[in-house]
């Protein structure tokens, strides 16, 4: 074979040998590719599915935190850190009851964080959900509460809100002109009327001890509602009883308010010694002082009541300001007790010189809060400028007068009006918002604010 054959032989098989070679090549190149590709898809679909699983777990948390917040009350009174303090409150045992959590809720100022929780999602694995809560205004200003939860899984972490708020309830301030969680007993020739509509005369007794709740005997006059939350309890009537409105057996009891009487103690800065004389201005009655006033007595802003007292006023009584009672500590209403003999005329701390008494001026609403005490009243009140406060209440003789508010017994004990008291409410010219007591609030959930 010829030197010049052999040559085009040996080219030939090299030709074949480089193609094989580029094809293996791109074979394995391909090869690559796929795998590639497939690791690419297999990381995008673990990625999606732990999206997912993030997202569910923090829509979990928010469900979670609903569940167990909505229609929670809370105080309407103090800051945003006491509205934090009462919904850690609430979630405190949820939190802590949890299995996969050792802590249950903390909050400050700024927030309430609840403990992480370790949960599965869709059993493909473990993830974690943080949340936490935080208010833009105290609750008595109809905050925007925004919850935040953000889930965990794998790699990928996904953060889901919605938004809470806290509107009040059905007050007792609005709703009746006698409002007591006791029974209420009148006799004799007894009136309460509204001095704008007749409903502003209506009376509520809540209690919870005795089926007779509520006694009218004698000529009673009653202008608005007679009212019982126990649908089994009873309203009795003998003589010459009038009724204006309806007799509700069952009512739906309203919220009772929180008594705040430590807003008032700043401002009664002298302490009462008896050589006062008959004019008493931002004064502060020691406990066991037991003060009785005969004469006729001249009171100025803030007449604070330390406990346990009994105070007597025997004389007429001129109050320019505001009486509020110190919470005993133990329920004794023989000695705790306040009681006006005399006749009583009221004017408001907005009647009174903001130069004197700075922004006490402001805390108006309120003429007598006294919760944990006996109050009596056997004399004439011309108008009372504020809601009476007080856990137990006797109306006798020929007491009387106008009420601009309502008159609230906080406690199961007895309400009774004997003799010839004619009580007339005005809620149209009372404060909404009294100082000194506190409305209840109830967190609800705001529709349409979910978002990611």
């Amino acid at each position: 074979m010829s030197a010049a054959r052999l040559h085009g032989r040996m080219s030939a098989r090299g030709m074949a040998l480089l193609l094989t070679l580029s094809f293996l090549a791109m074979f394995a190149c391909l090869i690559v590719s796929l795998a590639v590709m497939s690791d690419m898809n297999m990381m995008v679909a673990r990625n999606r599915t732990q999206s997912r699983q993030a997202e569910a777990l923090a829509e979990a948390g928010l469900n979670l935190v609903q569940v167990h917040l909505g229609g929670a009350s809370v105080s309407g009174a103090g800051g945003v850190e006491r509205l934090h303090q009462e919904i850690a409150a609430h979630l405190d045992p949820v939190w802590a009851s949890l299995a996969h959590t050792a802590d249950g809720a903390s909050y400050d100022a700024s927030a309430v964080s609840l403990a992480t929780i370790r949960a599965t999602a869709g059993g493909t694995g473990a993830g974690t959900v943080d949340i936490r809560i935080s208010a833009d205004r105290p609750a008595a200003d109809s905050p925007t509460i925004t919850v935040q939860s953000t889930g965990r899984f794998g790699g990928a972490a996904r953060t889901a809100f919605y938004e809470m708020t806290a509107q009040p309830g059905m007050s007792v301030l609005g709703a009746y002109g006698i409002a007591s969680k006791s029974a209420i007993n009148m006799k004799g020739n007894p009136s309460i009327v509204g001095a704008n509509r007749t409903e502003e005369g209506s009376v509520l007794s809540a209690t919870a001890v005795t089926l007779e709740a509520i006694d009218l005997t004698g000529h009673v006059n009653i202008s608005g509602d007679v009212a019982v939350t126990n649908p089994d309890a009873l309203i009795t009537t003998k003589g010459n009883v009038n009724i204006g409105g309806e007799r509700v057996r069952g009512a739906i009891e309203p919220d009772w308010p929180e008594v705040d009487a430590g807003l008032f103690a700043p401002y009664a800065t002298h302490v009462y010694t008896g050589s006062e004389g008959t004019t008493l201005t931002n004064i502060r009655i020691p406990a066991g002082k037991n003060p009785t006033f005969n004469a006729n007595m001249q009171l100025r802003g803030v007449i604070y009541i330390e406990s346990p007292n009994k105070v007597t006023f025997n004389g007429n009584c001129n109050v320019a300001g505001v009486i509020v009672a110190e919470k005993p500590l133990t329920t004794n209403y023989d000695n705790n007790r306040i009681k006006f003999a005399g006749t009583v005329t009221s004017a408001g701390v907005e009647t009174l010189s903001r130069t004197e008494f700075g922004d006490l001026c402001d805390l108006k609403g309120s003429f007598l809060l006294a919760e944990g005490y006996s109050l009596t009243f056997t004399g004439n009140f011309n108008t009372v400028n504020g809601y009476i406060v007080g856990s137990k209440f006797e109306f006798s003789g020929n007491a009387g007068g106008t009420v601009r508010g309502g008159i609230i017994n906080l406690a199961d004990t007895v309400f009774t009006v004997d003799g010839n008291v004619d009580i007339v409410i005005d809620k149209e010219h009372a404060e909404d918002d009294p100082a000194g007591l506190v409305s209840k609030h109830f967190l609800l959930c705001v529709a349409g604010s979910y978002h990611e």
